[in-house]
């Protein structure tokens, strides 16, 4: 986001921004005293949000004052904006639009205003986005926590699986950290990125430097960031991990001042890195009482967005016991509970229940205004798909046969043959656990794994496309009874600790596909 220096005189209606000037009296925006050519209704956008002084003004507010008693269409203000974006060049991001929201002019007055080493304003500085009006659910203990850490570490790294909350929440830990510090936040959202160089350069931009050549070494931005202060907010790193690796490294080592934030599926392995597991929301077990189920935070932020939508959920035991169970099948995943919920309207509680069995086609409908990955749960999985390699792919689809805990020895038994060697399944291992789509769980000596419900309906997916899923399921059929056991235990014990070991006729029970021709399956 933007920052510019402003000022307001009154009495001439002249406001400062940087290199502009607006003069409201003669209808006229000039850039370094001269006047420059600019359309009548972009200036009448552009007045409204310099009376508005920084406030977000709504899209209706905009279309009543620039068009009154004139019915538009809502694109003739994204058609003026780009006009009135196009005449401010670099310092297009003057004009903020918030997703769902409106617009808003980013002003920020000098006395406060951070300087660069060279002494300009950092106007170009990507400050955080508005805070939504929407409560963050279950959150408050990790925020303490994030927060914590930040006092002794420089660098934190928040990661977990897609969808589970990290970029909200690292929202919430910057604007608590630059409330309290009175130091500003930057933020640097790499998720449209794809080069090493669009990184440093999306780095630098946002946190208000000139970017100078393109290519500039780790370095070279670190050093051009040697004397910046407050909380640098790297947003979705996981596809150029090794790069912001490197950058962040650098960075630490140059400047003694400034903290980082990281959000990201795995973590950046470096050495000033402390990192935080965002874990799912907390869900009632299947036995909860109805005040229970209350109290879980995935059921509030079901209930939270059920009732954003009109839809009404009765605290009846019966309407409480299918929202609890749902969030369970969910496993507590913010993102796949919304789109849960948005479904509640059309379907109803029951209906919305029964698909989650084909929640891959069910689980759609996000926010228009949300990253492409964010708005169905297919899309989010696609993207930590797309970072693995060939083999980790392999591995990650077999190892969808599992419903339980399961062990290295039944891994290897199931998922390994010619096309994939054990070492490559460890190697494997490694991979899907960094890029948090398999969870592992320590039983005293032994390390077990597992699967959420929703990155398995995914894995199963994948299995079926390929063309694999008899022939993975008859592996395990005929190897998992023959498995040795470790420490003198023949079965493998679920989190609750109760005793289970899956049937072979439970994978055939799991795994319904329906036709050769479309390769449908359902979660039983």
């Amino acid at each position: 986001m933007a920052v510019f220096d402003h000022t307001l005189n009154l009495a001439t209606a002249v406001m400062e921004l940087g290199r502009f000037q607006v003069d409201l009296g003669t209808r006229e925006l000039r850039r370094d005293g001269v006047a420059i050519p600019v359309g009548s209704r972009a200036f009448d956008i552009l007045a409204v949000l310099v009376s508005a002084g920084g406030r977000l003004v709504t899209k209706d507010e905009l279309l009543s004052a620039v068009w009154p008693q004139t019915i538009v269409e809502e694109n003739n203000i994204q058609v003026q904006l780009s006009a009135l974006r196009k005449i401010l060049g670099p310092d297009r991001n003057l004009v903020l639009t918030v997703p769902g929201r409106g617009y808003q002019l980013c002003v920020r007055k000098p006395d406060v205003a951070p300087t660069s080493r060279q002494g300009g304003s950092m106007r170009d500085a990507h400050r955080l986005p508005p805070p939504l009006n929407i409560a963050l659910v279950g959150r408050e203990r990790a925020v303490q926590r994030i927060l914590a850490m930040l006092e002794s570490s420089r660098l934190v790294t928040l990661v977990g699986t897609g969808g589970i909350g990290k970029t909200r929440l690292s929202f919430e830990v910057a604007r608590r950290t630059e409330q309290d510090s009175a130091e500003p936040a930057y933020f640097v959202d790499l998720s449209d990125l794809t080069t090493r160089d669009g990184m440093l350069e999306a780095i630098m931009t946002g946190c208000g430097r000139s970017t100078g050549d393109a290519g500039v070494p780790e370095e070279g931005v670190a050093c051009a960031l040697s004397n910046l202060r407050g909380l640098l907010l790297i947003d979705n790193a996981e596809h150029l991990i090794a790069h912001v690796a490197e950058v962040v490294d650098a960075l630490l080592a140059a400047n003694a001042h400034v903290r980082v934030v990281v959000t990201s599926r795995e973590r950046l392995r470096i050495s000033p890195e402390h990192t935080f597991k965002v874990d799912p929301l907390e869900t009632p077990p299947a036995s909860a009482a109805q005040v229970d189920i209350l109290a879980h935070s995935a059921v509030r932020l079901f209930l939270q967005r059920a009732n954003a939508m009109q839809v009404t959920v009765d605290a009846d035991s019966r309407q409480l016991q299918l929202v609890g169970e749902m969030c369970r099948r969910l496993d507590g995943i913010p993102l796949a509970i919304e789109l849960a919920a948005a479904r509640v309207a059309d379907l109803g509680l029951d209906g919305a229940r029964r698909c989650l069995d084909d929640r891959m086609a069910f689980l759609t409908g996000g926010y228009r205004t949300a990253r492409l990955r964010h708005q169905s749960l297919r899309a989010t999985f696609d993207w930590s798909f797309a970072l693995l390699g060939h083999s980790e792919r392999i591995l990650f689809r077999r190892i969808a046969v599992f419903d339980r805990l399961f062990t290295l020895d039944a891994l290897g038994a199931v998922a390994c043959d010619a096309t994939l060697s054990l070492d490559s399944a460890i190697a494997g291992i490694d991979a899907l656990v960094a890029n948090s789509l398999l969870n592992v769980q320590m039983e005293g000596p032994r390390v077990l794994y597992w699967l959420y419900e929703s990155t398995r309906a995914y894995a199963l997916q994948k299995l079926c496309d390929e063309g694999e899923v008899e022939t993975i399921t008859m592996r395990y059929e005929r190897n998992f009874s023959h498995l040795p056991s470790r420490g003198g235990e023949d079965q493998l014990k679920s989190e609750s600790g109760n005793v289970h070991r899956p049937s072979p006729a439970a994978v055939h029970d799991t795994l319904n596909w329906t036709s050769a021709q479309n390769g449908n399956f359902a979660l039983r």
